[in-house]
């Protein structure tokens, strides 16, 4: 069989037969969010393994590993002065406690919260509850502008606590982790608020000294257990060499679906793997399908697996960060590491005709460092790309409240995904990785230790960083 006519039944197969939405429909209404810890991610874990299978994937399994768990308890935020008012508030996921009584303190206001605005208030942070944004300023990263960045900068200028404020109107809290769950949980009380209640503390910041009080309970987990599920499709020419492709099951707990986000990935990555193992044996190199648990509270299944793999990655030719695959329109294939890789790649999927854009998320430089699964691939040196949408408008086009930007708040349900959008991305997905597996070469080399860290240094992503516990070079985990 010509490898053209095995294209061409993939392609239609897979537009044809799509099990992806019908499987992350199955998921939600069944088991929910699969937030990390809970009996809804074994059950979607136990679900998604027994898919493996059936898939025909070689060697279908799960991969345990240990991470610091947390587990969401009661918060209540209030405006003391200059009015009385309760503010809707929720626990960032691994938010520290605040001790019994809670903690009371007034507000300064640091706008977007990353290190250049808490450096020119530095003396006035201490003792105080920093309030910022969810956002970061234009030439900068999300990486930078990242949740966790500051928390920890906040803690380190002295701030009890820190209200994280949606940049995006509609009274929606958007939640997140603002720890390193595989190292720490977090080390000061930090609460998610929706633009609006953030609007309301900077209209009466402009009146005058704002005191606010803060009362959660939240509860650490040492030595939770989590999941990966494995499975391959083994390469006939090249069987030691791999194109992994990875994406996450877990979802916030702040709404009941969670399901664009990345369980609809996941899903499409399994729609991939069950039609192309159909054609074991056509295929060059190994694929290797990875859905992995707790992205979520900062990559923590994909650490671990780089970890408990530290010996054979180097095998892997490229590593597919699936986080967003069916989620926005405008499929692109973003380069993570190394800006090198974005020549050839483009060049490859010119050439096979893939209906996806390539290029730098930025539109310049590779970021190298991510807040999704590529991340901890990207450090140890492995060639990463990611699979999302440009376009941050509703797959089904509506509008308003929860449309567009969704992910991580009560609105990443199941009516904001389009069929049509799913089928394409497993189509640009399935054609990718038959680009990559059939391959003589690698397109890239890998980077070594001290290119990342040069590329690192370069790009200014130290500080970011080491305040989101994140910088330890020397380690994995």
């Amino acid at each position: 069989m010509d490898f053209t006519d095995v294209r061409k039944m993939v392609v239609g197969d897979l537009w044809f037969n799509s099990k992806a939405y019908e499987h992350t429909e199955y998921v939600v209404d069944h088991f929910g969010n699969r937030f990390m810890g809970t009996e809804s991610e074994r059950q979607a874990k136990d679900y998604i393994l027994e898919l493996f299978k059936a898939s025909g994937l070689e060697n279908p399994h799960e991969e345990s590993y240990r991470y610091h768990g947390w587990k969401r308890g009661p918060c209540t935020v209030k405006m003391l002065s200059p009015v009385q008012r309760e503010i809707w508030a929720f626990a960032h996921a691994h938010s520290a406690s605040t001790p019994a009584g809670g903690i009371q303190a007034q507000v300064i206001d640091l706008g977007k919260g990353v290190k250049q605005d808490f450096e020119a208030k530095a003396g006035q942070v201490k003792g105080k509850i920093a309030m910022v944004t969810t956002g970061w300023y234009p030439g900068q990263s999300y990486f930078i502008g990242h949740r966790t960045g500051k928390h920890g900068w906040a803690r380190d200028f002295g701030a009890v606590g820190l209200i994280i404020r949606n940049e995006t109107p509609g009274g929606l809290i958007e939640a997140g982790t603002i720890a390193t769950g595989y190292r720490k949980s977090g080390d000061i009380p930090v609460v998610a608020v929706s633009f609006e209640t953030g609007a309301f503390i900077e209209r009466q910041l402009q009146k005058g000294p704002v005191t606010v009080s803060i009362d959660m309970r939240n509860e650490v987990v040492p030595n939770a257990v989590g999941w990966n599920v494995v499975g391959d499709i083994r390469g006939t020419k090249y069987p030691e060499r791999k194109i992994l492709v990875g994406a996450h099951f877990d979802g916030h707990d702040i709404g009941q679906e969670a399901a664009s986000d990345d369980l609809l990935g996941a899903m499409v990555m399994l729609d991939v793997a069950r039609t192309l193992a159909n054609f074991k044996g056509k295929f060059l190199r190994t694929m290797q399908f990875v859905a992995f648990g707790n992205e979520e509270c900062w990559a923590v299944g994909s650490t671990n697996y780089v970890a408990h793999h530290e010996s054979d990655i180097k095998n892997i030719d490229v590593m597919i960060n699936g986080d967003g695959l069916g989620r926005y329109p405008e499929p692109f294939v973003s380069v993570n590491n190394p800006s090198g890789l974005c020549a050839p790649l483009s060049k490859l999927v010119k050439a096979w005709k893939i209906d996806a854009a390539v290029g730098f998320t930025d539109g310049r430089n590779p970021a190298w460092c991510s807040t999704s699964d590529n991340h901890p691939f990207a450090m140890q040196g492995i060639p990463t790309v990611q699979i999302g949408g440009r376009k941050r408008a509703s797959a089904v086009g509506t509008t308003g409240r929860g449309a567009a930007l969704r992910d991580h708040t009560i609105c990443d349900t199941m009516d904001k995904i389009d069929r049509h959008l799913v089928k394409q991305y497993a189509v640009v997905l399935a054609e990718l990785m038959m680009a990559l597996a059939q391959t003589d070469e690698p397109l890239i080399r890998h980077s070594t230790k001290e290119e990342v860290l040069e590329a690192v240094t370069q790009c200014g992503y130290i500080d970011a960083l080491k305040a989101q516990g994140r910088w330890h070079p020397e380690s994995i985990l």
